[in-house]
């Protein structure tokens, strides 16, 4: 690209955007993000020292601000709490949400828009009445857009994290949209120009990636993206044998030979069902018991390691264990985000 490609962070997180950036080699300078998670943004600070953090709600920040971004691409990964099938799904009515529907009305106020958007959300996003508002502006403004429910299991990696991802590019006519239009449901779950495993499909054409691609033998073992680990360090992650005997039956167990682990959330090691999965080290599932011995949580170096953080991501060493998991249980799959920012600014 011949001049600066200027990049906005809104809900910037620990950084998976700006190392999705990197990866996909989009030579760009990430001009300011925005985070209200003091510790969120000591972790994004510690990897990215030279990129002011904004901590200050968004619908709080004047216009003038806006306009001085002059970004090229905002990226979005907004609070999913109003759209999970786990939560209440209250959507727009949820206090929550506020900050992004602010973002929605400021595409069309700001002067100088973003030629790019990406914004990724919770599968469970699709069917709520934020989509179609967000959706019914980027059609008056003048955004062409994409939408995809896409999993980290379809590039190999060994971790089930279906979301939600919107691509837009300002490059169409704007249109007048009533507030009652509709938008049919369109997915896609594959990128153009990207090999990607297809999810299984029933009859109806409805996609299962939860069943469907699990076990291919495409996707990459547990053990590679496994810490090799001290005996001492092995003991900050055993499953504590109380727990094991109160609540094994409900974990999702798996061993290093496995080729999925389930989706990783930050209520991880607090809950033992829907959280994540456990190790067990020796023996087979379900036959063999889990002892305090054989049995360990995934480090939150490991949990980087399959959501596609690179080897240069850290966190700062006052972080403790459990932040760590909260932290990466509100991040994204770097991996799947870098081949959609390639397609959107390269190919869209």
């Amino acid at each position: 690209m011949a001049k600066e490609f200027r990049v906005a962070e809104f809900y910037s997180g620990i950084g998976g955007m700006h190392f999705a950036l990197k990866e996909a080699g989009i030579d760009s300078h990430v001009v300011r993000a925005f985070d209200i998670n003091t510790v969120a943004n000591e972790v994004y600070k510690h990897n990215f020292p030279g990129v002011p953090v904004m901590q200050r709600s968004i619908e709080s920040l004047p216009m003038s601000l806006f306009e001085a971004l002059r970004a090229d691409l905002w990226t979005m990964s907004p609070p999913c709490q109003p759209y999970t099938r786990q939560g209440l799904q209250k959507g727009s009515e949820d206090q929550r949400a506020k900050s992004f529907l602010f973002i929605i009305d400021l595409l069309a106020r700001v002067q100088r828009k973003p030629q790019f958007l990406l914004m990724e959300n919770v599968a469970g996003f699709e069917r709520s009445d934020t989509r179609a508002l967000l959706l019914r502006q980027l059609v008056r403004v003048g955004y062409r857009f994409e939408e995809y429910l896409l999993n980290p299991l379809q590039l190999c990696y060994p971790n089930s994290r279906t979301r939600y991802y919107l691509l837009a590019k300002l490059d169409a006519e704007p249109r007048e949209c009533s507030d009652d239009e509709e938008f049919p449901p369109k997915f896609r779950h594959a990128v153009p120009g990207v090999d990607l495993i297809a999810p299984a499909a029933d009859a109806q054409g409805h996609v299962d990636f939860e069943k469907g691609v699990w076990h291919h033998n495409e996707v990459r073992q547990v053990k590679e993206f496994m810490q090799s680990l001290s005996a001492e360090e092995i003991e900050l992650y055993r499953v504590n044998q109380r727990v094991l005997e109160k609540h094994g039956y409900v974990y999702d167990v798996v061993t290093p030979e496995d080729r999925r682990t389930c989706c990783f959330t930050k209520g991880y090691t607090h809950y033992a069902e829907g959280t994540g999965s456990i190790l067990q080290l020796q023996g087979v599932v379900g036959k063999d018991e889990m002892t305090v011995e054989n049995t360990r949580y995934f480090t939150p170096r490991e949990v980087a390691n399959l959501m596609g953080f690179p080897a240069d991501f850290s966190l700062p060493e006052n972080t403790s264990i459990k932040q760590g998991y909260r932290l990466l249980g509100n991040s994204l799959s770097v991996s799947m985000v870098s081949i959609l920012m390639d397609y959107l600014v390269r190919r869209m």
